[in-house]
């Protein structure tokens, strides 16, 4: 299951997955992965047996919006989880106006963004010390 959420009603259970995902997995400094946009966002959890084991967050601005935070905890990857949540910030985003998605993908994860419609821009560029690349998503008007 996917809920829609915002930072002031989730934040303690969105904060602990960041928390294993990019500060403890992935190294990133934690004062690196917290900011303002998180007030703002629209966020996404993934839920499995009552337990919250992903999220992700969708910032709108105008008719464009940029997806990030993508994270699944390490045990549950690979069932889904992940595209269920992009889907979800996607939909949601068109629901409220979004005529184009942009993310930063982490190298790694191209496939999964190509699979899903996302076009790359752009070179290769470093965020926080990890190879990433600029995505772009314009969905069908369904």
């Amino acid at each position: 299951m996917i809920k829609i959420t915002n930072w002031a009603q989730s934040k303690d259970l969105i904060k602990p997955i960041r928390y294993q995902v990019f500060v403890v997995e992935q190294g990133i400094p934690e004062a690196e992965e917290w900011d303002d946009d998180d007030l703002i966002a629209i966020h996404a959890l993934a839920i499995s047996n009552q337990e919250v084991i992903g999220t992700g967050r969708l910032i709108i601005a105008g008719d464009v919006a940029k997806i990030g935070r993508l994270s699944i905890l390490k045990p549950r990857r690979a069932e889904g989880f992940g595209k269920a949540i992009l889907r979800q910030l996607i939909e949601t985003g068109k629901e409220k106006g979004v005529q184009e998605f942009t993310l930063h993908a982490q190298v790694h994860a191209l496939d999964f963004y190509l699979r899903e419609g996302f076009k790359p821009e752009g070179d290769f560029f470093d965020e926080v010390d990890i190879p990433h690349q600029k995505m772009i998503l314009k969905p069908s008007k369904d």
